[in-house]
């Protein structure tokens, strides 16, 4: 069976296997957590060193309890260890799965066929139909695929150097804003969109779509220390980017702008509001998977929403300072220097010829 490029194991660096027990790791760390997540109470970890040993792929078997505590830091679940008869259970619902997807193959606009899904937990089958873990991997894997390949490496470095001006920061983030549209075409209730409604979410959301971006590609300390109330969605590999597509369909939560009637700007906002409905849904079915209650899961929509109100609001905060700074915009590439339209021009955009993005939609 021909194996599937993963990326690197969260714990080690090694080259990881899958995704084991919620984050992408290798063999031998799948199997150390496995073993020694369940012994916590029942016997003593103790560090021999300073209590931060490092973990690589060279040195993961000196110190069990480092290693042990970095394999929770990134997000491993010891909820996610499974019983003898639990996994047997698992195998039999993916085999039923595969049975139902060769019966009726479902048109697919995404990248690559459906893999082995990522373990979604024990009431995912309750909340979860075939369909649906079909289009959480599809999400998954043409995320990783789209930026893995076209950027040629994972996790690419960003920003690559200090910068003193705001132009030189977006400039070098334009070719990754580029890949991050590319995989937008992917989405299909975003491509069938008009254009100009397209361009419009992209401009809408433009800061929160950095945010996001590259916390699931960099997770560089600045960026990092910037963004702590969205950080604790990065351990889970799919929620963030179900929550990146559900907030750049919504037409209701716009730019920082003097004209206040946004949504007029919209060709078919019902369109994208039906768009958006369709991973509304789907990210709240993948919540309930993943908590034991409903009442849980209302707990975490609600903190959900607080974290993105947030991140609105300082969103709207910088597009109040970039306004005062046109000398900057002016110095920007052409992409970017489109996120900031002149609004006393607003009504005059030709969105069919607009900010170099035709090529890219």
């Amino acid at each position: 069976m021909k194996s599937r490029h993963i990326g690197l194991c969260l714990v080690c660096n090694d080259a990881a296997v899958g995704i084991n027990f919620g984050v992408p790791t290798c063999m031998p760390c799948k199997a150390f957590f496995r073993r020694n997540a369940v012994k916590l109470g029942t016997i003593d970890f103790i560090c021999q060193e300073d209590g931060d040993c490092p973990v690589t792929y060279e040195s993961r078997r000196i110190c069990n309890c480092c290693r042990l505590a970095k394999c929770f830091r990134v997000g491993m679940q010891k909820s996610l260890i499974l019983s003898d008869a639990q996994r047997l259970a698992r195998k039999e619902l993916v085999q039923q799965n595969r049975l139902k997807r060769g019966q009726s193959k479902a048109q697919n606009l995404s990248l690559i066929r459906p893999a082995t899904l990522c373990y979604l937990g024990q009431n995912s089958s309750a909340y979860l139909s075939s369909s649906d873990q079909t289009l959480l991997t599809n999400i998954f894997n043409t995320y990783r695929q789209i930026f893995e390949i076209t950027t040629k490496c994972q996790y690419q470095p960003f920003p690559a150097i200090e910068h003193k001006s705001v132009h030189t920061f977006l400039n070098e983030y334009e070719e990754r804003h580029k890949i991050l549209i590319a995989y937008f075409k992917y989405i299909p209730e975003f491509n069938n969109l008009f254009i100009d409604d397209k361009i419009r979410l992209l401009r809408n959301h433009f800061g929160g779509m950095i945010t996001m971006n590259e916390l699931m590609l960099a997770r560089s300390k600045d960026i990092i220390e910037a963004s702590e109330r969205i950080l604790p969605y990065t351990y889970d590999p799919i929620l963030l980017k179900l929550i990146l597509i559900v907030r750049s369909l919504s037409s209701g939560i716009n730019r920082y702008r003097k004209d206040t009637d946004m949504d007029r700007i919209f060709n078919n906002t019902l369109a994208v509001f039906a768009g958006q409905s369709v991973y509304v849904e789907l990210l709240w079915r993948y919540i309930m998977s993943k908590v034991s209650s409903e009442q849980d899961a209302v707990k975490f929509f609600n903190k959900l929403i607080l974290d993105l109100l947030y991140l609105q609001r300082s969103c709207f905060a910088i597009e109040r300072n970039m306004y005062r700074l046109g000398h900057e915009i002016e110095q920007m590439k052409p992409l970017m220097q489109s996120m900031w339209p002149r609004i006393e021009n607003i009504d005059e955009i030709n969105y069919d010829n607009d900010m170099d993005m035709e090529p890219c939609l």
